[in-house]
């Protein structure tokens, strides 16, 4: 049994590959995991990876954001790419440790992405949980924005795959 199925994984490939679902979100489908679930959040989709810790702001996964996400993606204005995403004017909030933060945000990257047959920005930020201490819990946001589409992807989580999952996507 056990030479079955690692020949097996040799000739098709890591078992991730084999169980996926559609995700439609804006005119784009993504495929993703058949273990994660899409779930309405306002007037976006929250795609949910994995755990859900009660000490945790949200759970374990991305945001999938179209145009009011977009419209109100920076502190109720427009999103604006030298900014993380925040759509609330108020006060951030640590996503991992559910506390709130000072808000404040280091660039870390930026680049051009693929998304499906689209360029999107890519933005990474380190988030501090307290910008005035060192050594303070942190988390990075990475977010990936295609204009002429008005779609974001929001991920606190740096859910493993994400890029390459979003690089596949296939727009109608």
């Amino acid at each position: 049994m056990t030479l079955a199925l690692s020949a097996s994984l040799v000739l098709t490939g890591s078992p991730a590959q084999a169980a996926t679902k559609p995700v439609t979100f804006q005119g784009f489908t993504i495929k993703v995991p058949a273990a994660w679930k899409a779930k309405k959040e306002g007037t976006g989709l929250r795609v949910i990876t994995g755990a859900c810790s009660p000490k945790a702001a949200e759970c374990h996964g991305f945001l999938l954001g179209g145009p009011t996400s977009v419209k109100y993606g920076s502190e109720g204005g427009p999103y604006r790419l030298d900014q993380p995403y925040h759509p609330s004017s108020g006060v951030t909030e640590c996503v991992p440790a559910k506390k709130y933060t000072s808000g404040q945000a280091k660039l870390v990257r930026t680049a051009k992405a693929a998304f499906g047959g689209q360029r999107a920005q890519f933005t990474e930020w380190k988030v501090s949980c307290d910008g005035s201490r060192l050594n303070v819990t942190s988390y990075r946001q990475r977010v990936w924005y295609v204009k002429a589409e008005k779609v974001i992807v929001v991920d606190h989580w740096r859910t493993p795959g994400l890029a390459a999952i979003l690089a596949k996507a296939v727009w109608k």
